[in-house]
């Protein structure tokens, strides 16, 4: 008995360093190729060096930490071979989940949605900044409304990174993509309400390469300098 709890122990730790280290990295607090001191970590999270080392392996089975041998762990970098990889794979759940949303009866989730979105204050770019860093969910929402287990599994595998793209890049966007990311959002929702099919997946899509496309020039730009 004494050894099960043991091992309950361990494993809750191990998770409880995992999921604060994931949160940090992924909502931008813990920068990219940042390295990660386990022995700094054991003395915050005050636990042995195990759950830490369990917790790092995790991460970088899910591609959010790299570790080196014989140098350490870092934050993975976000580069522009990943966030092409997470669009490809992006485009291939989300447009088939749009197309399918928009044939669905009950189409109350999405207005209520629209109706939050279209509340939003666009005159305050912060304010606009802010709202839809959160617009993951809307892509969430849709993808999770087909209701296919796979399909909500699978999307999970890469949501993290799609949020941590989405925080690393919303950052960076000037006031014209900002604004344009909403009536995109927008148009999607409009489309699955509308139940036309063809134009949901279209909206999806083109949102989707718009998207990269400007994330693509604003890796371009940083790397000059600009």
């Amino acid at each position: 008995m004494l050894g099960k709890k043991k091992a309950k122990e361990s494993v809750s730790k191990k998770l409880q360093v995992y999921e604060i280290l994931k949160n940090r990295i992924v909502q931008n607090e813990l920068k990219p190729q940042e390295y990660l001191n386990e022995q700094d970590l054991c003395e915050e999270f005050k636990v042995s060096k195990t759950p830490v080392r369990e917790a790092l392996q995790h991460l970088e089975r899910k591609r959010l930490v790299v570790i080196v041998p014989n140098k350490g762990c870092f934050v993975s970098n976000i580069g522009v071979d990943l966030i092409r990889e997470v669009f490809e794979i992006r485009e291939i759940y989300e447009c088939a989940a749009a197309r399918i949303a928009a044939s669905l009866d009950d189409k109350s989730r999405f207005m209520e949605i629209l109706e939050n979105h279209e509340s939003f204050d666009i005159t305050s770019e912060e304010k606009l900044r802010q709202s839809l860093l959160s617009g993951y969910q809307i892509h969430e929402v849709i993808v999770n409304s087909v209701g296919n287990s796979f399909l909500t599994e699978f999307y999970g595998t890469i949501l993290d990174h799609i949020i941590r793209i989405r925080v690393y890049s919303m950052a960076r966007f000037d006031a014209k993509r900002l604004h344009e990311t909403c009536e995109e959002h927008k148009l999607i929702l409009h489309t699955i309400i509308s139940g036309d099919a063809d134009k949901a997946e279209k909206a999806m899509r083109d949102h989707l390469q718009r998207s990269l496309i400007s994330i693509d020039r604003m890796m371009v730009n940083n790397r000059k300098g600009i």
